[in-house]
C-alpha cells in the first residue's frame, strides 16, 4: 500500500498537483461557503468595502501545513444585469528576507495564508447573492483555490524567487493601454508567465476531480475550460494577427487618440504597437525601481539600489534594463510570439496528461486503491479586473 502510494504522489507531482491540494482546496471552498452563508442572513444591500475574517481550517499541501487562512472580502461597484460576479483571487503572503536578488520564503515560519478576493457588486446586490454565486461555481471555485493554494506551495517549497519573475509578474498584471487587441496580448503574457504557468495544472486538477470527470468525458471537458481555450489562442498567437485584430478595431483605436487625424490605418496602428513597447518597459523599469527603492531624482549614475535597505548593486538594474529593452518594436513583439507560441504548447501538451486523474468509467481494484488516494489563484476576469482593478478606462494619446 505505501508503494502505490508513493507511485501515485510521483505521478501527481510530475503533472504539477501536489498532493492533498485537490483536497485541501475543496475543504477551504466548504469555510468559505459556510461564511458566506452566515453572512448572508445580513440582507442589507452591500457597498463598496472590505473585510477580513480568519479561517480556523488546517491546509495541509504535500508536507506543508498551515493552521489557519486569513480571508479577505474586498466588494467593488459596477454596473452588471449580474449581481455579483469574481473578478479575481490571490495570495499575499510576504517573503521572509532577501538572498542576492531574491525573495526568500522560509517554510519554517509560516502558519497562515493569507487570502483574498475581489467581488465586482450592483448597487443592490446583498450577501445572499455572493453566497448563492459561489454555491453555483463550486467546481470552478475550487479549481481557483487550487490555483492560489500551489502559488503558495510554490514559494515555500521552491523557497526563492527571482526579483526578475516577481517584477515580470507584476507588469504584466498591472498594465493596461485601453487597445482591446492589445490588452488581450498583455494579458497572454500574465496568463503563460513562469508564475502562472506553475499553477494552471492544480486549478484545472481541482475543477475536473470536484466535477467527476471520467475518462471518457475528459475531452469535452477541456474543450470546455477557459484555461485550454486560451492555451490554444496563446499557442497560435502572431504579431501579424495582432496587427489584424487592431486593423478591424481601427475606429476604437483610433479614439483613444487626440492628434491623429491625417493617418493612414497602418500608421496609426504603428503608432499604437511603439507606444504599447514603450509602456511595457517603462512599467518593468518601474515595478523593479519601486522594489529596489530607487529616488526617482537621482541620475541613475548616482542612485543607490537598495532591496529592503540590505542591497547597494547598481549594477543590476542596469542588466535588468538590458534585459528587457529591443532594439524596436518589432523585436519585441517577434520575441513575445515565439514565447507564447513555445510556452503555450508546452503547457498544453501537460494539462494534457490529467486525463490520468480522471475516473475510470470501471475501475480494476488495483486503481481503485491508487484513485482513492485522490479524494477529496488569478485573473479569473481579465475585462472586469481591467475596469474595476487596473483602472483602465478612457485613455488619450499623443503621436509624441
Amino acid at each position: 500500500m505505501i508503494i502505490i502510494k508513493n507511485y501515485n504522489d510521483f505521478i501527481l507531482e510530475r503533472l504539477g498537483v501536489p498532493d492533498k491540494i485537490v483536497d485541501s482546496a475543496t475543504k477551504l471552498y466548504d469555510l468559505i461557503h459556510s461564511h458566506f452563508k452566515d453572512k448572508s442572513l445580513d440582507t442589507s444591500t452591500l457597498s463598496e468595502g472590505e473585510y477580513s475574517v480568519n479561517l480556523p481550517i488546517q491546509i495541509e499541501i504535500s508536507n506543508l501545513k498551515f493552521k489557519s487562512v486569513q480571508f479577505r472580502v474586498n466588494l467593488l461597484s459596477y454596473d452588471s444585469d449580474e449581481k455579483v460576479d469574481i473578478i479575481s483571487w490571490g495570495v499575499a503572503n510576504m517573503p521572509d528576507s532577501t538572498d542576492n536578488y531574491k525573495l526568500v520564503y522560509n517554510k519554517s515560519l509560516i502558519n497562515d495564508i493569507k487570502l483574498f478576493t475581489n467581488f465586482a457588486i450592483t448597487d443592490d446586490a446583498k450577501f445572499i447573492d455572493i453566497y448563492d454565486y459561489i454555491e453555483k461555481e463550486r467546481s470552478k471555485t475550487i479549481g481557483i483555490l487550487s490555483h492560489e493554494l500551489k502559488h503558495v506551495y510554490d514559494k515555500y517549497m521552491l523557497g526563492k524567487i527571482l526579483l526578475e519573475d516577481v517584477v515580470d509578474y507584476g507588469t504584466w498584471t498591472k498594465t493596461r493601454t485601453g487597445f482591446g487587441p492589445i490588452d488581450e496580448f498583455i494579458y497572454y503574457m500574465y496568463f503563460i508567465s513562469k508564475t502562472e504557468s506553475l499553477v494552471r495544472p492544480s486549478e484545472l486538477a481541482g475543477e475536473l476531480i470536484t466535477s467527476d470527470i471520467t475518462k471518457s468525458e475528459f475531452k469535452e471537458f477541456l474543450n470546455g475550460s477557459s484555461t485550454y481555450q486560451n492555451l490554444i489562442d496563446i499557442k497560435k498567437f502572431s504579431y501579424e494577427g495582432l496587427k489584424d485584430k487592431l486593423l478591424k478595431d481601427i475606429d476604437s483605436v483610433r479614439k483613444l487618440f487626440t492628434d491623429l487625424t491625417d493617418e493612414t490605418d497602418q500608421e496609426v496602428i504603428d503608432v499604437a504597437l511603439e507606444i504599447t513597447y514603450e509602456s511595457i518597459v517603462k512599467s518593468s523599469g518601474k515595478e523593479m525601481s519601486d522594489i529596489l527603492r530607487l529616488d526617482d531624482n537621482q541620475d541613475i549614475n548616482d542612485m543607490e539600489i537598495k532591496i529592503f535597505g540590505m542591497c547597494k548593486d547598481i549594477e543590476f538594474f542596469k542588466k535588468y534594463i538590458n534585459k528587457i529593452v529591443f532594439n524596436n518594436k518589432e523585436e519585441f513583439f517577434l520575441y513575445c510570439e515565439k514565447k507564447l507560441n513555445f510556452d503555450g504548447e508546452k503547457m498544453v501538451k501537460k494539462i494534457a496528461k490529467l486525463y490520468d486523474m480522471c475516473k475510470d468509467e470501471e475501475v480494476n481494484p488495483l486503481m481503485a486503491k491508487i484513485n482513492d488516494r485522490v479524494n477529496g489563484q488569478c485573473i479569473v476576469n481579465p475585462k472586469l479586473y481591467n475596469e474595476v482593478i487596473v483602472k483602465s478606462g478612457k485613455k488619450e494619446y499623443t503621436k509624441n
